[in-house]
């Protein structure tokens, strides 16, 4: 039966025509309206809708609508629905026990006169409704549909999967038993609709944080990288600055914010003019959707010729990113070397046979089981990371034992003398303070105070090396170090040169190294630097209107972690890192006197801490001007790593099983899955 026939029957449901129920009913369930009394049998009653007669028992003084409520939901379940609730369950007879009043005061000597005349909706809902509203599937527009299409398009950023997966059987699979009333929208619902909607609520993250910014200067770091599966080439830009918010209590709370502001196919020849002709066009676009004018300090990018003419072209402060120049260190004395240059490639030989060779494999894991050793596989280096050629020599050194074993039964492509073994163990021992270096520069929290400490503590573990007998005794160990040397001097040079004194800027504001410029400057050097931050400090003053500027905060005594000192680099570091002797200052607290008073407190943070947050946002109230200056210092970051990663992300989307994926798509999924997992 259609439903305009069953509504039409409803209509004539208010007209029984075979008589209305017994006179004496006053209070009855609403089920009536859809029943008479059969006139040849009281015990059962007709449908108005289909005209079937339903039992309502055996015994005249025992009569039940369950049957009747049965019925409608089974044969007329819209009517049901549709209807509204009863007011009564109680049995349209003639015996006393159903002829009270809905006011009058039930009986309790009858099962029937004790229900209540108004009962919730949900009690008359029986095990056969459902049943058939479990097995309804939702409709587009419910929370739980939405809700479960939302997280599938969330699944498809976060884990980068191609909109195809919404089509594999498997999933179809999954999501039909987890979920059987949800339907599955198709994958062009998610391409057009559900992830341009996810990008727009990370956009809109990234908005709520720039308006929050504290100090009003941003940091940015660019890069290009192009696929090799495509012709496209991709331009990526990193914001990185501070964010102020207000606790539940009250209390402004402040945090580091790095966020994804661009990433966009760079169609035309990779000139300087062209860059910069994007960068600026990003940047303005979100100074107009934030509303917010605030400025970028510090661009930090590689050492690529093109980048560094269009920073300059656009008179941004150009910052060369410390992880590539350090790659360029250890990459130059690695080719000066030719024993060291021999032992590379004997690794890379070893590795890639192992790599390809699944007996080789096998064989491996086999001796490492019977020597007790870990199943490890062994690292591959990649030309353009030179630590990857570090952890390849490390991982070969400590499957020494294993691989001269592999070597006596089968060809690995290539065998190492005792010798060679020896120098391995030198360059994973000389290389290890460069790898913790650049593994410090591209942590989350490091800042543009990093640099200068990292090269001079790199400098020192060099000297140590130099003078170590094991070093001495081999030439090869002695002209890498050396070599070493002068490479670090020469390429990082330019920072201790550096007129604007940014770098040293920074350290001094970094409560960990403050004492670190005046051992590395001259008195009037030093005193320059003091003059030039207490200048911002003075300009910072007279914009925010600072009057009455309160004592000095209390120093605080942080213990630095001492861990690093089994190394030559954290060991360096450390000694970096040790306070000095208190200066005694007094009188008005001028600009000049607060740089003097900071100097002079015996605060101390640990090395791995992030002083942005952990130091300067406690300093927000006592010296507002002082710790603006040294935010804006601090949150710049050293390397240009935040924006190459992004490029990683972006491999595994511009790839062969996903060659149709138009560039528009690719960048909306890198944004929305970058900037997802920062502020979620």
């Amino acid at each position: 039966m259609d439903l305009g026939n069953q509504i039409e029957k409803s209509v004539a449901a208010a007209e029984p025509s075979l008589g209305p129920p017994p006179a004496k009913q006053t209070c009855s369930s609403s089920v009536w309206k859809h029943f008479a009394v059969s006139a040849a049998d009281k015990t059962k009653v007709i449908c108005n809708v289909c005209k079937s007669q339903i039992s309502r028992g055996r015994d005249i003084k025992h009569l039940s609508t369950s049957a009747m409520h049965n019925h409608m939901h089974l044969k007329h379940p819209l009517l049901v629905l549709s209807a509204n609730p009863p007011t009564s369950t109680n049995p349209p007879t003639s015996t006393n026990s159903s002829s009270q009043p809905c006011s009058a005061k039930p009986s309790t000597s009858t099962k029937a006169s004790s229900q209540p005349c108004s009962a919730p909706a949900s009690q008359f809902q029986s095990p056969i409704l459902a049943a058939f509203n479990a097995k309804q599937a939702y409709p587009p527009n419910h929370p739980t549909a939405k809700q479960i299409t939302n997280t599938v398009g969330e699944m498809i950023c976060l884990d980068l999967m191609p909109y195809s997966v919404v089509e594999n059987k498997g999933f179809r699979k999954l999501l039909n038993v987890v979920a059987p009333r949800y339907q599955l929208p198709s994958r062009w619902h998610f391409s057009r609709t559900v992830i341009p909607q996810l990008y727009q609520d990370a956009k809109t993250k990234v908005k709520e944080a720039l308006s929050k910014i504290e100090g009003k200067f941003v940091h940015c770091t660019s890069d290009i990288w192009t696929s090799k599966f495509s012709t496209n080439a991709y331009l990526s830009l990193t914001g990185h600055w501070i964010e102020c918010k207000q606790s539940p209590q009250g209390i402004d709370e402040h945090k580091r914010v790095t966020a994804l502001l661009k990433m966009e196919v760079l169609s035309e020849d990779h000139t300087a003019a062209n860059i910069l002709h994007h960068l600026q066009a990003v940047v303005k676009q979100w100074q107009d959707d934030v509303g917010a004018k605030f400025s970028v300090e510090y661009f930090v990018t590689d050492n690529a010729t093109n980048m560094v003419k269009a920073m300059a072209d656009g008179n941004y402060v150009h910052i060369r990113c410390m992880a590539h120049t350090l790659h360029l260190v250890v990459t130059a004395a690695l080719k000066e070397c030719r024993g060291v240059t021999n032992v590379i490639l004997i690794a890379r030989k070893i590795t890639g046979f192992v790599h390809r060779s699944n007996k080789a494999v096998n064989k491996l894991h086999k001796i490492q089981e019977e020597l007790g050793l870990p199943k490890n596989t062994l690292v591959h280096d990649v030309s353009t990371r030179w630590n990857s050629s570090f952890h390849m020599l490390q991982q070969l050194l400590e499957q020494r034992r294993p691989l001269t074993t592999m070597s006596a039964e089968m060809d690995l492509g290539g065998v190492m003398s005792h010798h060679q073994w020896e120098l391995v163990q030198a360059i994973v021992k000389i290389l290890q303070p460069f790898e913790e270096a650049t593994r410090t520069v591209c942590e989350d929290v490091a800042s543009l105070s990093s640099v200068i400490p990292c090269v001079q503590a790199l400098k020192t573990a060099l000297t140590n090396l130099k003078v170590d007998a094991d070093v001495q005794a081999l030439p090869e160990k002695l002209k890498m170090v050396t070599t070493l040397q002068s490479q670090l001097a020469q390429r990082f040079q330019a920072v201790f040169d550096d007129s604007s004194g940014h770098y040293f800027k920074a350290t001094l504001l970094d409560p960990r190294f403050k004492s670190l410029p005046m051992s590395l400057l001259s008195t009037s050097e030093f005193d320059r630097l003091k003059a030039d931050v207490a200048a911002e400090v003075d300009a910072e003053l007279q914009a925010d209107d600072v009057s009455g500027v309160p004592e000095a905060a209390s120093s605080s005594s942080v213990e630095i972690e001492t861990s690093g000192q089994k190394s030559l680099f954290w060991g360096a570091m450390y000694n970096l890192a040790k306070p000095k002797a208190k200066s005694a200052s007094s009188g008005a607290m001028t600009s000049r006197k607060i740089v003097e008073s900071y100097l002079a407190e015996d605060s101390t943070e640990s090395l791995t801490s992030d002083p942005a947050v952990t130091f300067w946002s406690k300093m927000m109230q006592p010296q507002p001007a002082l710790a603006h200056v040294a935010m804006k210092y601090l949150t710049c970051p050293p390397t240009s790593v935040s924006s190459e990663r992004i490029f990683s992300t972006a491999g595994d989307i511009v790839s062969p099983h996903r060659s149709r994926l138009l560039p528009l798509h690719a960048e909306e999924l890198v944004f929305t899955k970058y900037n997802m997992e920062k502020f979620n």
